[in-house]
């Protein structure tokens, strides 16, 4: 029950809720109980991260990307999930609270589980750090989209993207 550990971590160190856009309605995420969202046929619980350190080690595989960014731009990453992969670990990293990015998450079916913002896990600190797990079962097969959005950029923006398989 490893999904439940990091869950019941969040939330013990008292997360704030920031609910997440959703273009439709059976989305919602509110992080201040289990979010089940679900998507063809699955449910998801998407949780804030605040761990300090990116579990990589523990990973089946895990995909690192630098990036630079400018105002309204969009930039996708692509994950591919194979089969037996419990969780995704998703870090994106820009460490600049003067810019603002957002991350809109999409499952191989092109449902949209949410858009997160810095804020998202209780800090602002120019980063955004969320678990993706499924209530029971593994996490869908296939192409995983994850948008990164200049919401607010002052010139040019690096940041690195991470998903870690678990």
């Amino acid at each position: 029950m490893k999904t439940w550990k990091v869950f019941i971590l969040c939330v013990i160190i008292g997360l704030m809720a920031v609910p997440a856009v959703s273009a439709k309605d059976e989305y919602a995420v509110n992080f201040d109980k289990e979010d089940i969202l679900d998507s063809a046929g699955k449910d998801y619980i998407v949780s804030p991260c605040t761990e300090n350190s990116f579990d990589m080690v523990n990973s089946i595989r895990s995909q690192l990307s630098t990036q630079y960014i400018i105002q309204g731009q969009t930039i996708t990453h692509n994950v591919n999930v194979g089969s037996g992969v419990n969780y995704l670990e998703v870090d994106l990293n820009w460490g600049d609270t003067s810019d603002s990015l957002t991350l809109s998450v999409y499952t191989p079916s092109g449902s949209k589980l949410g858009t997160y913002y810095d804020n998202s896990d209780g800090s602002v600190n120019g980063r955004i750090r969320i678990n993706i797990d499924p209530s029971q079962g593994y996490v869908d097969q296939g192409t995983w989209k994850f948008k990164v959005y200049g919401e607010s950029v002052s010139g040019s923006e690096s940041y690195t993207f991470n998903a870690a398989l678990h």
